[in-house]
This record gives C-alpha cells, sequence and structure tokens, in this order.
C-alpha cells in the first residue's frame, strides 16, 4: 500500500493529484515622484503620488526625514502640509514639535529652505484659511 494519500490508479496507472496554486490578482502600482536633498546630519525625501490619471498629483505630500547622527540611523514621516509650512514660516507651535529631534538651528535652516524649494516647485501648496 503506498503511504500517498493523494493518488489514484486508474488502469493501472498512478495519479498524482495537483494543488490547485491560487493567481495572485494584479493591481496597478501607484506611481509618484521624489525629491532629496541632503547634509551631514540629514536626509530630506519628498514624496508625491500620481492620480489614476499618471499626469496630475494628489494634493499633500509626504517627507521622509533620515537622522544621520545616530546609528543606526532613524527615520520618521510627516504627511501634514500644514505643519510643513508652519515650519517654513517659522511658526514656533510647528517648530516646537521638532524639539524631540534636537536639530541644529543650521539643521533647521536646510530644512526651511528644503521645504520652500518644494513651494516654488508647486509641491508644497500654501493656503489661506
Amino acid at each position: 500500500m503506498s503511504k500517498l494519500k493523494n493518488r489514484i490508479q486508474i488502469d493501472g496507472e498512478w495519479y498524482v493529484k495537483e494543488t490547485q496554486v491560487p493567481t495572485l490578482a494584479v493591481t496597478i502600482p501607484t506611481k509618484f515622484e521624489g525629491c532629496v536633498v541632503e547634509n551631514d546630519n540629514f536626509c530630506f525625501e519628498a514624496t508625491r503620488l500620481y492620480k489614476d490619471d499618471g499626469v496630475t498629483f494628489y494634493k499633500g505630500l509626504s517627507i521622509k526625514c533620515t537622522d544621520k547622527r545616530v546609528k543606526p540611523w532613524k527615520d520618521v514621516h510627516w504627511f501634514n502640509d500644514t505643519w510643513m509650512i508652519g515650519i517654513l514660516e517659522g511658526n514656533p507651535a510647528s517648530v516646537k514639535k521638532l524639539k524631540y529631534m534636537k536639530m541644529e538651528e543650521y539643521d533647521l535652516t536646510f530644512l526651511q529652505s528644503f521645504l520652500q524649494y518644494l513651494v516654488d516647485e508647486n509641491w508644497l501648496i500654501k493656503t489661506t484659511i
């Protein structure tokens, strides 16, 4: 007697049952555009997502901030455009939220310059309320 349970004999021939391999659903990947700047202490990587039309972009962007002063490097992700504009404009409440990073004045100015570049390129939009 065979130890294989998933086989059958037909006209003297043994056949093994095939296992169905599930087909994976094909999804359309999300395209994005990125922009990066870095200095000795930090790397800032801005990303914006294309809409399904592949031409226009969704509102808002994200920034991955990599702190290179520590080993291993630490990444944080920022998604709040209003807060980023507050950083750019030197809003004390917005800047205060960066205190946990212990950013030097030079690095804050570097970040603000990058945010200004993103505004100039229409990646980051200043809105009036």
